[in-house]
């Protein structure tokens, strides 16, 4: 096959070999790719010239798989953006990682999410302090707006308007629960009947991700995601207690 190219952000660098990578990409017309990087770890000329590293963007020429190999071989790297801000507290770091664990996680290998790609771009740009004073997210808010955005991508996006179940918008003042397996919110008359869930208040439903309450959003939606990808999300671990420092 020939050559492919596109431009794409690093979500993880595993170690191959002494001299080898492989790379996992996030690709703005390809979607996830997987890739070995020969030499990416050689101190020679033969390195790429930028090097590899987690959270940058690119543009990336590579030859897709052939037959039975589940990788492709990258070719060429070039580095557009290191968004180097990222590196400035630990929440915006641990922030851009758990966001790139989300992608690798949740997307299929070639599935193209163009509207996903262009949503984790702005977050490591908010991330990294690309945006103005005045316009700037704190990183809760970007995260949690990210977060969404993943969800509606790939078509699990909760109800967050009315009961799952009996289709009520919820009454005002009464205990409400948010259930993952559900899809959604739950009121108070339809929560008995499924074991996985969680109160949540109405002052938080009164905002959206990304606009009101960000740690509150992102424990929520994690909440969610954790539960459409079957595991903890290991960056989480991290990220918990640099979002309450922040």
């Amino acid at each position: 096959m020939p050559i492919q190219s596109d431009q794409a952000l690093v979500l993880r660098l595993t170690e191959f070999s002494e001299t080898s990578q492989i790379v996992t990409l996030f690709g703005h017309r390809h979607g996830l790719l997987r890739l070995i990087a020969k030499g990416a770890r050689r101190s020679t000329k033969t390195r790429f010239a930028a090097g590899l590293d987690l959270l940058e963007l690119g543009d990336v020429s590579y030859a897709p798989p052939r037959g039975d190999a589940q990788l492709g071989t990258l070719t060429e790297w070039s580095q557009r953006d290191s968004f180097s801000g990222l590196r400035s507290e630990a929440v915006r770091l641990f922030g851009g990682l758990y966001a790139a664990e989300l992608v690798a996680t949740l997307t299929e290998v070639d599935d193209p999410h163009p509207e996903l790609f262009d949503a984790l771009l702005r977050l490591l740009r908010d991330l990294s302090g690309h945006a103005t004073a005045d316009s700037a997210p704190t990183p809760a808010d970007a995260l949690a707006r990210f977060q969404n955005a993943l969800l509606t991508s790939i078509g699990y996006a909760p109800d967050l308007q009315n009961c799952v179940d009996c289709k009520r918008p919820p009454t005002a003042g009464g205990v409400i629960y948010f259930s993952p397996a559900a899809g959604g919110l739950l009121c108070r008359d339809c929560e008995l009947h499924h074991v996985e869930k969680r109160s949540i208040s109405h002052e938080l439903l009164r905002t959206a991700p990304g606009t009101g309450n960000g740690p509150a959003w992102v424990t929520l939606l994690d909440y969610h995601l954790t539960h459409i990808a079957g595991q903890r999300f290991k960056t989480m671990k991290q990220l918990e207690p640099a979002l309450r420092r922040a």
